[in-house]
């Protein structure tokens, strides 16, 4: 927020004084969909992170009915596109885990305390993934995009492997390195028309799927 205040007032007249307080009515962030977060939870977790202790909590799978128990090593807590995530380590399967804050219910703290891996960097950990979501595989996705989705893309870094190259007939092509590619379909799809997958072909395959399933789900 200092950063941005600094960018923002810098282009001003040097004569004013501004604060962030008399940019109240100026500036807003208006965060679409965010999830709902119990501010206890917040309190156990950071307490957690802070104290290196472990936690158990009950755990909704995406997409399951029922919950199961967890009991983790919490290593970060990340907002990406304005959901809560924690990074741990799962003492029961041996591994790094992402859970998403909004499926997580009776959180406690335990008295047991860890050392926490050095070497853990959370932008490593997801140097592969279009978000979050991470995946075994490696995939070269390559995009191309019309004139008028080209004007929304352009200037913005949406994944620190791209590379953005604007057409001579105004259109683009973005390309990036991921590990899987789930996250990249509800992506694509979100384009509309204005997008065309031109690699890898098993995106392309799940793409037209979609689209036969739902030509099938709202035919007359």
């Amino acid at each position: 927020m200092d950063a941005a205040f600094r960018k923002l007032t810098g282009q001003l007249d040097s004569q004013a004084k501004f604060t962030l307080g008399s940019l109240d009515e100026a500036l807003s962030f208006r965060p679409f969909a965010p999830g709902d977060t119990d501010l206890v939870m917040f309190q156990i977790l950071t307490r957690a992170l802070q104290e290196h202790r472990v936690i158990t909590f009950n755990y909704k799978n995406l997409g399951a009915r029922h919950t199961q128990s967890r009991r983790v090593r919490p290593y970060h807590l990340a907002c990406i596109q304005n959901h809560w995530y924690l990074f741990a380590f799962d003492l029961n399967r041996k591994a790094m885990r992402t859970f998403v804050l909004s499926r997580l219910s009776h959180l406690e703290l335990t008295k047991e305390r860890f050392t926490p891996d050095a070497k853990f960097d959370p932008d490593e950990y997801l140097k592969g993934s279009f978000t979050v979501f991470k995946g075994k595989e490696d995939y070269e996705v390559v995009v191309e995009f019309d004139v008028w989705a080209t004007d929304l893309i352009r200037g913005r870094k949406w994944h620190p492997s791209q590379t953005f190259t604007e057409l001579p007939d105004g259109t683009s092509r973005l390309s990036m390195r991921l590990n899987s590619i789930e996250e990249m379909e509800q992506w694509i799809l979100s384009w509309g028309l204005h997008a065309t997958v031109v690699r890898p072909k098993e995106l392309i395959r799940r793409l037209k799927d979609t689209a036969a399933g739902l030509l099938k789900r709202y035919a007359d």
